[in-house]
């Protein structure tokens, strides 16, 4: 049988009854726990989940269901307190413990009568919980209040478990379990055991005498690290909070008796907040607008409203405005939004660089007014297409491209910027870089075609290309690739040639006399699954840089090529993939001296030659205090720009100079001035224009 959204029920109805025997009868009613292993390996255990959904939470709605992935290549395996597994001496799939006083149990013998038997046992403790969980940081907050319910003896400890369900991911199975089938791709998982928060053993609540009525309370502070790739994160609203206490003893699974475990909703029900789209990165001309846009959702049970704060680190002289229902605000100043239980928000950014070159990053924060814990955000990168030398595109979905800044901080003498892939519009022009640095982490497909089309006329016209990443020869090669069209690519343009997917040889020796990787050796970091490519050179251009061994030969996972017109350095390995620091940087930085050897970049014309003489309205209009004037100049001209107030009366004078053809922008602090109606006065040779503005404090 395949699992379906069903499940969902019998959770839902173990909430209410938990939520319910809390209030109405002190939780003297105990919640049994069923602790098992399981896998997506695993083809037996889609039986043991069949064994829940059919006979034990129908009868048992308030069970409490813990599943610890393990073993193998499955993604969810690696969780903080994995190491609970083999503490109650789960070695075989799937199995489990009941309350950890039955030892180990069978999913067909055990799991439904010792539930039954466990179900009966009158709780000895009460359990209480008030938390918080900032979605931006994943900070997460706790006072958990734990009480006897008789007099009690011993050394306690309690766990508070973060669970998720719902996830989606590929399953294998017996077709005892699922009749005829042997692998389901989109097989729901439930009870998923996403992070142990306060360790695999938890922490001891009291060592000695707990007598009945005493309450202890416990403060939890604990940050969600994001689960390593293939694993997909956690979503908070498909979590829950699983609260146990347990007698310390000795074997765990038999000896450690579970007094009473809670499920407790991970976040708050009131106040929920949910970032549900950000649009993409973008590469704009310096006389272009970068449009961006946000969307959230209140999913709270309550109505809510929002602070806006958008925030924009860019070069000195780029404007940029956010607009919500309220209207339309410079970047820089907050707005509230009230959003009703189940309503959403929109609000649309516009970045103007101004013909001033450069890389800006701007982020949209949403804040609850009611519960300030409660805030997401979202983060947009927006290069100018001229004036910038180096680009960092990050195709890896993992922020793996950050990886590149810091050793093009220490080497690269020229200005640079970072954008998702998504950036790459099938019309974008790559040629105004000189530099570009790929990372492709694990990501499926390596490449789209907008992005190789893009990156062949770049190489044409003399680019140096740094790519690395796992798999992207097998992702291009292989018969079930999804990159296929990049083959002439990957020949004629990286000058490497496929050679295998080889999965056996992980230690990386750089090439005696390389310039970039003599000296240089490391064993690949277990980050995700380990599978690099084995490459050779396609033609005379190529040159190895790293071996790995296999059985009765050498083979080779990198190559630098340099073909007269361009060069390029591919490695075959992620650099997340290589664990020190200071090895990694040093790779990046020998191959950005070789790459950029004797390359000579001119100085970036900054600003368009303006064909006429115009001054442009202030921005933002009205204003406190700060605001920006553009001008254009369409000859070599003494220009002058002067600020009056309304009895005529100068107040600043902002430009008074020769000044050559082109486009300008000045900046008017009025932070010493009054509010009132001001002018500014543009003259250049025979032209002169008068543009009123308002401060408004």
């Amino acid at each position: 049988m395949i699992r379906t959204i069903r499940t969902l029920a019998f959770v839902l109805i173990g909430m209410f009854t938990i939520i319910s025997s809390q209030n109405l009868s002190g939780q003297t009613q105990r919640n049994p726990v069923l602790e098992f292993c399981t896998g997506t390996w695993c083809q037996w255990c889609p039986c043991g989940d069949d064994m829940i959904l059919d006979n034990i939470l129908p009868n048992i709605p308030n069970a409490i269901i813990l599943a610890y992935h393990g073993a193998n290549n499955d993604p969810f395996r690696i969780f903080p307190g994995s190491n609970i597994i083999s503490m109650l001496g789960l070695n075989s799939y799937p199995t489990g413990v009941i309350d950890r006083v039955t030892g180990i149990q069978n999913w067909n013998s055990g799991w439904t009568t010792n539930m039954n038997t466990r179900n009966i046992v009158p709780a000895t403790v009460s359990i209480d919980i008030t938390r918080s969980y900032n979605v931006s940081t994943r900070e997460f907050i706790a006072n958990v209040e734990l009480t006897a319910l008789q007099n009690l003896n011993g050394q306690y400890s309690y766990n508070i478990i973060l669970v998720e369900d719902g996830q989606v991911y590929g399953q294998t199975s017996n077709t005892t379990c699922t009749p005829g089938i042997t692998y389901i791709p989109d097989y729901v998982h439930y009870w998923l055991v996403r992070d142990m928060i306060n360790g695999s053993s938890g922490e001891e609540v009291i060592n000695g005498a707990w007598n009945q009525g005493q309450v202890i309370t416990k403060t939890v502070s604990h940050t969600f690290t994001v689960p390593p790739s293939p694993a997909p994160d956690f979503i908070p609203d498909s979590c829950k909070l699983v609260v146990f206490v347990y007698k310390n003893g000795a074997p765990l699974n038999s000896n450690a008796e579970i007094q009473q475990a809670e499920i407790f909703p991970f976040m708050t029900p009131d106040y929920v907040l949910n970032l549900t789209s950000s649009s993409n990165d973008v590469l704009v001309g310096n006389n272009g607008v970068g449009e961006f846009s946000a969307d959230i959702e209140n999913n709270g049970l309550l109505d809510d409203s929002y602070y806006v704060d958008v925030t924009m680190s860019a070069p000195s002289g780029w404007t940029g405005e956010f607009t919500t229902p309220n209207g339309t605000f410079p970047v820089g100043q907050q707005d509230l939004v009230a959003v009703p239980s189940g309503g959403s928000l929109n609000v649309d950014i516009s970045i103007s660089p101004n013909f001033i070159n450069g890389y800006g990053e701007i982020t949209i924060e949403f804040t609850s007014m009611n519960d300030p814990n409660i805030n997401v955000m979202a983060s947009f990168n927006l290069v100018t297409l001229t004036g910038v030398t180096g680009l960092i595109v990050d195709a890896s979905n993992e922020n793996y491209g950050d990886l590149f800044i810091g050793p093009l901080d220490q080497e690269f003498v020229y200005p640079f910027g970072k954008v998702s892939r998504e950036a790459l519009t099938p019309s974008v022009d790559l040629t105004h870089f000189t530099l570009i640095c790929w990372s492709t982490g694990n990501m499926y497909p390596v490449f789209i075609e907008d992005e190789v089309n893009a990156l062949m006329p770049f190489l044409d016209n003399g680019g140096r290309l740094l790519i690395n990443g796992q798999d992207i020869g097998k992702d291009i090669f292989d018969p079930n690739g999804q990159s296929q069209f990049a083959q002439s690519f990957f020949n004629n343009y990286m000058h490497t040639a496929y050679v295998a997917d080889w999965g056996n040889g992980y230690g990386f020796i750089g090439i005696a006399g390389d310039p970039i990787t003599d000296g240089i050796s490391f064993t690949m970091n277990n980050i995700y699954t380990k599978t690099p490519d084995q490459i050779s050179a396609y033609d005379g251009f190529a040159t190895p840089l790293f071996t790995f061994s296999g059985p009765g030969e050498t083979r080779y996972s990198s190559v630098r090529a340099d073909d007269g017109v361009n060069r390029v350095v591919y490695l075959g390995v992620g650099l997340e993939q290589i664990a020190d620091p200071v090895l990694r940087d040093s790779l990046v930085v020998r191959s950005l001296r070789w790459l950029m050897d004797g390359v000579v970049v001119s100085a970036p014309d900054d600003n368009i030659i303006a064909s006429s003489f115009e001054l442009k309205q202030n921005y933002p209009n009205p204003f406190n205090p700060v605001t920006s004037m553009q001008y254009a100049v369409g000859s070599q001209q003494f220009v002058t720009l002067k600020v009056y107030d309304i009895l005529g009366k100068e107040i600043a004078t902002l430009v008074n100079e020769e000044k050559p053809a082109g486009e300008y922008t000045v900046e008017f602090d009025a932070s010493s001035l009054a509010s009132g109606t001001y002018f500014y006065k543009l003259t250049a040779g025979e032209f002169v224009s008068v543009k009123k503005m308002s401060l408004l404090k």
